[in-house]
């Protein structure tokens, strides 16, 4: 599972986020050439000089993204984690 975000550059605020799942039977090259087509089509609906558009491959959420980059936690530190906030998802 992939996750497409989309991020103020502003204040580091996640303000979308799509789930890409490769579909029953779609090929891999498929899948990546949906994605891309996907990520296309959103680039186009956020202004670029204020949002940056993020693909988090193998990711499934934004705690598990901001965990594995903690340089696009909004508060620039990185997570805490004892503080049990993504248990339970796997990969």
């Amino acid at each position: 599972m992939d996750l497409l975000m989309v991020r103020e550059r502003a204040t580091g605020r996640f303000v979308y986020t799509e789930r890409l799942e490769r579909r029953a039977g779609e090929t891999a090259w498929e899948y990546v050439r949906r994605s891309v087509r996907r990520e296309g089509r959103i680039r186009t609906r956020f202004d670029p000089e204020a949002t940056e558009v993020i693909v988090g491959w193998g990711i499934g959420s934004v705690e598990d993204f901001l965990r594995a980059n903690p340089e696009y936690r909004a508060d620039g530190k990185p997570a805490d984690r004892d503080s049990g906030g993504a248990a339970g998802h796997g990969e």
